[in-house]
């Protein structure tokens, strides 16, 4: 079932990125996170910045399985000149910028020109940036650079990569009531109501079954499938506070939506939810 899920996970990530599909589903812009993301940040705006740093927004953590490869592209000799690209490892994404690591070899100042890139299959993202503070250690060197978007469509296709990271990063614990015989559940809230339940032979044991829901989305498995199961979330029956959201099959592009989210969110899961669940999930889109 991993190996399977793998390849079909991490086949429709590439699909979505180079199609763009992702942008035009119309179960996605009813989210409207476009307008979320804009709401982020200019309400981030409104926060005192730290000195030696422009990013104003909340930083999310990357998970070491991020799917995408980023590089930077530093302008020595000014941005009209040609640059170099530097291979990094993503610390932390916000809305209005990104914190990576790289070589000691790289050097760049604060206020100069550079450029972002997020690369995976034959997908490449490039955002204009500005280095707002670069600092050596003994083993690496760490830079911190603020985004500028030069049109809405990079805005857009950039908010795509960072919503599933928020909500990956945003889980914690929450209550919950044990209503499965002979099973230990666990659940986990956070952002744009994603919730995330386990289920395991007894507390700390065995994980038998797992269920995530991301906007408008479900994932779920038990043990004995041999697949994945995704599904949509209807609305809530407002009138009966017992109800419990429908469920409908799925559009082969809405299931690429999904895989999409899983494949972002899996990653990037805060280590508020336990080690062996996030080892568990992470190994579907590896």
């Amino acid at each position: 079932m991993r190996k399977l899920a793998s390849r079909r996970f991490a086949s429709a990530a590439n699909n979505i990125m180079r199609s763009n599909v992702f942008l035009n589903q119309p179960c996605f812009r009813s989210r409207d996170v476009v307008a979320l993301q804009t709401k982020h940040i200019q309400s981030a705006d409104k926060k005192p910045s730290k000195p030696g740093d422009n990013r104003r927004a909340e930083r999310y953590p990357v998970g070491g399985r991020f799917p995408f490869k980023v590089e930077l592209t530093l302008f020595p000799n000014g941005p009209g000149a040609k640059g170099k690209d530097w291979h990094t490892t993503a610390v932390n994404l916000s809305a209005s910028g990104a914190k990576v690591e790289l070589s000691l070899a790289a050097v760049a100042f604060p206020e100069e020109s550079c450029q972002l890139k997020f690369k995976t299959g034959g997908y490449d993202l490039k955002i204009p940036a500005t280095i707002a503070h670069f600092q050596c250690s003994s083993k690496s060197s760490v830079c911190g650079v603020s985004f500028n978007f030069p049109d809405d469509a990079t805005r857009k296709a950039y908010s795509q990569l960072l919503e599933p990271v928020m909500v990956g990063a945003s889980l914690v614990p929450i209550s919950t009531i044990q209503d499965t015989p002979d099973r230990f559940k666990e659940r986990f809230g956070g952002d744009r109501s994603t919730q995330l339940t386990v289920w395991r032979t007894e507390k700390g044991g065995q994980i038998t079954a797992f269920d995530m829901r991301l906007f408008n989305y479900g994932v779920r498995w038990a043990e004995g499938s041999a697949e994945l199961e995704l599904y949509g979330v209807g609305e809530v029956d407002l009138s009966n506070p017992n109800a419990t959201p429908p469920t409908a099959p799925l559009t082969e592009a809405q299931s690429e939506e999904v895989r999409w989210l899983f494949c972002l969110s899996v990653p990037n899961l805060s280590e508020a939810v336990p080690a062996d669940v996030r080892h568990f999930l992470g190994s579907l889109v590896a």
